[in-house]
């Protein structure tokens, strides 16, 4: 026999669970290839760690200290990326002032030593996983060593309705 609901009422029926919207979506899991065959190759000084579980996580050292992960998120639906900087920047080197500060500048705007920058790959989108993979690591979270991203700027803000928009329009690109 199953034990009474203590919170509930004598006499009173228990509320039923909330049914999921319809516009939740199905609640299927994504059937994602093992990950250790759809990681990409990096070229030296990078190399693949061993994990205790290559189907679901990667990592990649590099000689400077970086590191980079690779996760596939419960059920399948992402795979969450990272890059972790190493521990030291290049040193300025002696010369001009103008020489130091650009090099100071150049270590200004990498990902700073121990910071980590993360970005997702939603798997129900990608039509060839393993190439969109490549091209995150490749073209997203290795540029950020050396030119940290900024984030992802917000759009813009709509109309009102029903009156004219005043934000002023100009040509070409702004900065």
């Amino acid at each position: 026999m199953t034990e009474p609901d203590p919170v509930a009422r004598p006499g009173t029926t228990p509320t039923p669970r909330r049914r999921r919207p319809a516009f939740a979506g199905p609640r299927d899991d994504v059937d994602v290839p093992p990950l250790d065959h759809i990681a990409p190759d990096l070229e030296p000084p990078w190399s693949k760690e061993d994990t205790d579980t290559p189907d679901r996580t990667i990592a990649y050292q590099h000689s400077e200290g970086h590191r980079i992960g690779l996760r596939v998120q419960s059920r399948g639906l992402a795979i969450q990326t990272w890059i972790t900087a190493g521990p030291d920047l290049p040193p300025i080197p002696d010369g001009t002032d103008t020489e130091r500060a650009e090099a100071q500048a150049a270590n200004d705007a990498r990902l700073q030593p121990g910071r980590t920058w993360h970005t997702v790959l939603a798997t129900r989108t990608s039509k060839a996983l393993a190439a969109d993979l490549g091209l995150l690591v490749c073209e997203r979270l290795l540029p950020a060593l050396t030119n940290k991203p900024r984030g992802i700027p917000a759009p813009a803000p709509p109309a009102r309705i029903g009156q004219p928009d005043t934000t002023p329009q100009k040509e070409g690109t702004q900065k």
